[in-house]
């Protein structure tokens, strides 16, 4: 069995007197893929915003490959292998479809968010910009401005961008909300073929059960911010302490 990617020990964030999520420890390891479950206010964005570094923790440590990643910034952190969709939402909204890819790749490179480049540099780039367009079905939206996209393809355009940022670790929340039933499927094909890649973490928040149960390798269960169950999909489906605290009270596909 592969090492853990990522790990979280003890994870904890309070804001006052509440505590937001209480000491969470897992260990994600790279070809599989996690879902994170529990009622409305349970934790989960927290609990991601805690590992992505948009929040900083109270307690606790992010280890990423062994490293202590708890301090660094977000910005740090993608840079290590950390990839936050849809944190990305309109970047450059007046720019191309292919321009927001561009510039993603050209940030991975290492060259930053610089507009010009040298005449075959940015042939390369573009190249490669149009490689993750074809994966996400939108080559022939290429030319579009971001901001003129459909709902829909804003979702694949953002999960185009995290692929071209190429980490180790994929992190949706709710990749489906808002979509309509068209194009759901679009983007859950998208987040099954990352998952074809043994070297990549997955992790997802989802609140719809089907989404959870054809994609889920593992299910943890957060309520209250703490960390309730933990284990395989049917096993966790099973538990009656599951099923009391988030299946019964909150619904089929509630969150």
């Amino acid at each position: 069995m592969p090492d853990p990617s990522l790990v979280t020990e003890d994870l904890t964030i309070r804001f006052g007197g509440h505590v937001a999520v209480n000491k969470v420890s897992c260990a994600f390891k790279p070809g599989e893929l996690t879902v994170i479950v529990g009622p409305n206010g349970a934790g989960k964005t927290t609990y991601f915003n805690l590992i992505s570094g948009q929040l900083p923790a109270s307690e606790g440590r992010v280890l990423l490959g062994g490293a202590d990643i708890t301090r660094l910034s977000p910005s740090a952190r993608a840079r290590r292998g950390i990839g936050r969709a849809f944190q990305l939402t309109n970047l450059f909204p007046a720019l191309s479809v292919l321009e927001n890819v561009r510039l993603a790749v050209q940030a991975r490179s290492g060259l930053g968010w610089r507009f010009v480049s040298p005449a075959a540099q940015f042939s390369a780039l573009e190249a490669e910009a149009r490689h993750y367009l074809e994966a996400t079905k939108l080559a022939e939206k290429a030319g579009m401005a971001a901001a003129a996209l459909p709902h829909g393809d804003q979702r694949k355009l953002e999960v185009a961008l995290l692929m071209a940022m190429e980490p180790s670790v994929y992190m949706f929340d709710e990749p489906t909300a808002g979509m309509s039933l068209d194009h759901t499927p679009d983007v859950l094909d998208l987040i099954a073929k990352l998952k074809e890649d043994s070297s990549k973490t997955i992790l997802l928040v989802e609140h719809k059960m089907s989404v959870v149960r054809a994609l889920a390798d593992r299910i943890i269960v957060l309520h209250n911010g703490e960390l309730l169950a933990d284990g395989a999909p049917e096993e966790v489906m099973k538990s009656q302490i599951v099923r009391d605290v988030y299946l019964g009270s909150a619904g089929e596909d509630a969150a």
